[in-house]
Parts: C-alpha cells; structure tokens; sequence
C-alpha cells in the first residue's frame, strides 16, 4: 500500500524536481557533501523521516522541512553566485517587480536564499560579490563616520536618489544593509567561514569597523528612507529584523515601527506578526517585541493564520500572551470559542456572555485562557450598568447584584471542575 505522503513533501519534490523520495534523499546527500548547508557530514535525518513526516504532529517535521528549505537554498545559490559573478547585478531606483512565489516551501526556499548569496558573511559566498557600493558596505558594517561623511557631500537631490537605490541580487534599499550587516558583529558565531574567511572579511574596508548599525538605521529613516520598501520577493526591513535576531531586537523594531513601518505589510504566505510569534517562541529575551507589534496594532493575515497564532501561544508561550493574542486572533461568530474546536454553537458563557462554547467540556478545557477576559467583560459590563444605576428601580438592582453574585460563584464553579 502506498505511503501518503505530507502536502510539503509533495510541494519539495515539485521544487527539487523529483519523482520519488528516494530521488530527494539522494539530491540532498550530493548537496550535503558538495556545500554542507547544514553541520555535519550527512543529512540529519533519514529516508524514513521523509516519507513518514506529518507536520501537524511533530516539531521533528517542521525542523526537517526547515532543513530541506536550507538544502534547497544551497543548491540554487551554487547556480546563482557563478551568473551574478558573470552578469553582475546593476543598481535600480524604485521597489522591484515581486517574484511570486509558487508555494510556502519556495518563499521560504528564496528567503534563505537572498541574503547568503553576495553579502560578506554569506553561508555560500563568504566574502561576497564586489558590486554592492561603497556606501552600502559603510552601513552593512555599521561605519558610521565613514557613512556621514560620504552623505554630508551630497546634495539633496543626491540624497534623495541615494535613499531610493536599489542594489545586489535582492535590490536592497539602504535600510536592509545596517539590519543584515549586524550578522557581522557576531562573526565569529558563523562556523561556515573559515578563518581566512574571517580575516579577509574583516580587512573590508580598513578592518575598523564601528558596529553601529542601529545609528545608522535611526539616521537614515530621519533623513526619509522608506521604512516599507521591500526587496525581490516583497519582505520589508521589518520582516528582515525578525530573520537576523540579535540583542538589539527591539530597539531594531521599535525604531522601525516608530518611524512608520507598516507591521501589517502584505508578505508571501503569512504576516509580521505570525512570523516574530514563530521565530521568537522558544527566545523570551524577544517577547516584548510581540507586545511592540500589538501596540501598532499589528494583525493576522486571516481567520486560519489567527488560529495558528492562537494555537502556538497556547502551546509555547505564557499564559498572559495566550490570552493577549485572543484579542486580536478572534473566532468567528457562533464559533466554539476552545481553539481547537470548529463546532457552531449558540451557548454563551453563563458569566460575560461574550463566547459561546458547544459542551460544558470544551468550556472546561478552555477556561484557563477565557477567565481574565472573562472576568474583564463582567467588570466592564458591571461599569456599564453602574452608569446607568440610578434609574433601575429596586427590582432591576436586585437583579443586577444578583447577576454579579452569579458572575463569581460561576468562577468559582469553573476552578472546582
């Protein structure tokens, strides 16, 4: 009996071209021994794992497709560095035409791809291609004098046109360059460069850098860069600073958003704020940044990716986050309000009225998130009336204590089941 095969199995061997797994397990031991795209001397997971890989029931699944992701990303930036080095990328001045993916697994694939092709510190081309200009290098290193000095001498018609330059394979703007170019702080992190690699690196422009990227990111959106111009495939600087995670997280997000980067930019196959929520999960250090998104009102990109968000808070965050993303990742009307649950119910919470859940059951599996917000609509609610109380006569004040008596005796029955 044939095996089924995952959905994202089937779309990688559309991506690497292949009939079989068997095919795909061998194109990626030959990639694995020409590139070594991930550490080790064979691929980390096996023929079986392959054919047998569900990723909606295991996080081993969703690890190896990253892995195949990274597989194919080596294997096209092997055939794209010797083009760009033959037909070098030339310089635009306006956002370009965007690559329309063909499914999750290819943007994903490209994503990888675009910024380890001809940037120094780049998995598959160390030291880069020579193309890029002097400026664009100046602030990838984070050298701020040598980046004021260079703008101090253009006019404001230069600048302007310097601001909207496009360059390198990804035409990027100015903006991406400080934000890639912190990976540069952290080079000795980078265990695919060789030493050579690190000191011919280093010796870029006069081997003194200045590591102030984030200067140079604050000052170049002062001067007018575009906080929302977006490179080949259509990912913004913002979506940029979640791929490249250092400490500065924040301060990379915060000065972004500030100076008006649009968290709910339209991006291949998800949102800003499912990527950080996914990419940052398992890093505490970085969740005030989900707080930042929220507080520009940041959103999903529709009811099945809120699902996700809610589904992923729930499983790998605390609690105060699962319930925070709830306010924005809402179920639809007369929906079960358990995350898990699709049925269509009328049954509102006997507390706050303001879910429904189908069983007693499900109300009891999902109590633990709904109660601060359930307990917040019943103080609201009670607000509400207290405006409103000096017209009730005697009878109607009976009945308003005794629905907010009922509201508490409700909590307190939900913590005995």
């Amino acid at each position: 009996m044939a095996i089924a095969l995952d959905p994202a199995i089937v779309e990688w061997l559309k991506l690497f071209n292949c009939s079989s797994c068997e095919e795909l397990y061998s194109k990626l031991e030959k990639i694995q021994t020409e590139h070594k795209p991930v550490e080790g001397e064979h691929v980390p997971f096996s023929l079986h794992d392959i054919k047998h890989l569900s990723v909606s029931d295991s996080e081993r699944g969703g690890i190896i497709l990253c892995d195949i992701g990274i597989y194919w990303s080596a294997d096209k930036a092997a055939e794209l560095i010797k083009d760009l080095r033959q037909n070098p990328q030339k310089e635009s001045f306006e956002n370009p035409v965007v690559y329309q993916c063909s499914s999750k697994a290819e943007y994903f694939g490209r994503t990888t791809l675009i910024s380890d092709v001809d940037l120094p510190g780049s998995k598959y081309n160390p030291v880069g291609h020579g193309y890029y200009s002097d400026l664009f290098f100046h602030m990838f290193f984070g050298n701020y004098s040598d980046f004021i000095e260079h703008i101090k001498k253009l006019s404001e018609q230069d600048l302007k046109k310097t601001l909207n330059t496009r360059e390198g394979y990804p035409q990027f703007s100015p903006l991406f360059a400080p934000i890639i170019g912190r990976r540069m702080i952290h080079i000795e992190r980078m265990s695919w460069l060789t030493e050579q690699n690190k000191r011919d690196i280093r010796m870029m422009y006069h081997g003194s850098n200045e590591n102030k990227q984030v200067k140079i990111l604050e000052k170049l959106l002062k001067l007018g860069a575009d906080p929302n111009a977006h490179d080949i495939i259509g990912n913004t600087p913002l979506y940029h600073a979640a791929y490249f995670r250092y400490d500065d997280a924040e301060k990379i997000v915060s000065t972004l958003l500030r100076y008006g980067a649009n968290p709910n930019h339209s991006i291949q196959y998800g949102s800003i704020l499912r990527l950080f929520c996914n990419f940052i999960a398992t890093l505490p250090e970085y969740w005030n940044i989900i707080d930042l998104l929220l507080s520009y009102n940041a959103k999903p990109r529709d009811y099945e990716e809120a699902m996700f968000i809610r589904y992923l808070m729930e499983t790998k965050y605390p609690l105060e986050y699962a319930v925070k993303l709830r306010e924005v990742c809402t179920k639809k009307k007369n929906e079960c309000e358990r995350t898990e649950c699709e049925v269509s119910t009328m049954k509102k919470c006997g507390a706050c009225s303001f879910v429904v859940y189908c069983t007693p059951a499900c109300q009891k599996l999902d109590w633990k998130f709904h109660k601060p917000t359930c307990k917040k609509k019943r103080v609201e609610k009670a607000s509400e009336n207290s405006a409103w109380i000096s017209y009730f006569d005697v009878r109607n004040m009976n009945s308003f204590l005794l629905s907010s008596i009922f509201g508490i005796l409700f909590e307190i029955f939900m913590q005995e089941l």
